[in-house]
Formats: structure tokens, C-alpha cells, sequence
């Protein structure tokens, strides 16, 4: 992530089961690759080699619940589609095209317990979305409901207010983070409301 407030997750240890805690998505399949198999990925992980041969990841179809199996990448290389980076991902023992068309949606996972702790004032994108979000004079705007990866910084967009609110991930406007308290505070500057 390019912003001082999130990062990626850590590289998952191969298991032979999915972890019984919670799930962290690093990748959405897009669908189906060829015929022999592979699937589209579109990267959430800024991890190096997060998707390299050998790498073990959980499927699961809502990014929270996963599937009753892992997956070993056994091919990885990247593409360029319609000006975005995509994966080409084979997985270990599936050569069949019908089901990757069938993983079309599905997210990639590691397990929670696998990420180690974020440096002190950075966080990985789990914790910060749910986060309640006022303002320093104590206004709530809503709840953090999802994260825009931008290239010159993160976007937190904020719902549950009177309007969903866009604001830039950025030192001069969020002022504070408590995870445990589950609570974002910002500093809105002028037009961005």
C-alpha cells in the first residue's frame, strides 16, 4: 500500500487444511485462463511472493468462510488486461477449465493468524474497515466500508452518514486510529463534504 496507514498481509506457511480463524483475502479470481485450467486473478496483497509457485492459499466464495480444501500455486506469471496487472495462477491438480469458470468470484485467502503484527502507527486493511469515523469535534460521519488503492494514497470511503464520504488516506486528515476502541477521527478539510 502506498499510504502510512495500511499495509499487505504476510506470506501464509503451506497447510494441509484451512485454518479454523479468520480469513484474509490477497486475491479475487476473475475467471477462467486458456483451457487447461488457470484462473485470472486480480491481486489485494502488495506482499512479495504472495502468489509464487509452491505458495499455499484458501479459497473461499465470500472472503470470510473457506472452502474445504487449499490450493498450492503451481504456475504464476503476471499480464497486462485493458491496462490493469493481472495473475495467471495455475493451481496444483486442476486442469479442468469448467472449474475455474466456477472459482470466477471467488476470493484467495490466508489465514489471519498467519500476518504478523503492522509497525506501530500502519494497519492492514481488516482492521481499519468497520471503523466508526467522527470528526475531531466529535461529528459521526459513518463507518469505514471500504478502501480505494488510488497510487498516490489510500481512499477510505465512508457510509452510513448523511452522504458516503471519500477521504484521503493522509497524516493532515486522519488524526487518529484506535483498533480496539473500533474507531477512525479525522480532520475534513474544506469540499470534502
Amino acid at each position: 500500500m502506498s499510504d502510512p496507514f495500511s499495509l499487505s498481509e504476510s506470506e501464509p506457511e503451506p497447510a494441509s487444511t484451512p485454518p479454523s480463524d479468520a480469513l484474509i483475502a490477497v486475491g479475487r479470481i476473475l475467471g477462467a485462463h486458456g483451457r487447461d485450467g488457470e484462473i485470472r486473478v486480480r491481486s489485494t496483497s502488495d506482499v512479495p511472493g504472495r502468489f509464487e509457485e509452491g505458495q499455499v492459499l484458501i479459497l473461499s466464495k465470500d472472503g470470510m468462510i473457506p472452502e474445504e480444501e487449499t490450493y498450492r500455486i503451481s504456475i504464476s506469471r503476471t499480464t497486462v488486461s485493458k491496462g490493469n496487472v493481472e495473475l495467471i495462477l495455475a493451481l496444483q491438480g486442476y486442469h479442468d477449465r469448467d472449474l475455474a469458470l466456477k472459482f470466477a468470484g471467488y476470493w484467495l485467502c490466508v489465514a489471519q493468524s498467519e500476518v504478523p503484527p503492522a509497525e506501530e502507527g500502519e494497519y492492514f486493511h481488516y482492521q481499519l474497515l468497520g471503523l466508526k469515523v467522527r470528526t475531531q469535534e466529535g461529528e459521526e460521519l459513518g463507518t469505514l466500508a471500504e478502501i480505494l488503492e488510488t497510487g498516490a494514497n489510500d481512499v477510505y470511503v465512508v457510509t452510513g452518514g448523511e452522504k458516503e464520504l471519500l477521504v484521503p488516506a493522509v497524516g493532515n486528515v486522519v488524526c487518529e486510529i484506535d483498533i480496539d476502541a473500533g474507531l477512525m477521527v479525522v480532520d475534513l478539510p474544506e469540499g470534502l463534504r
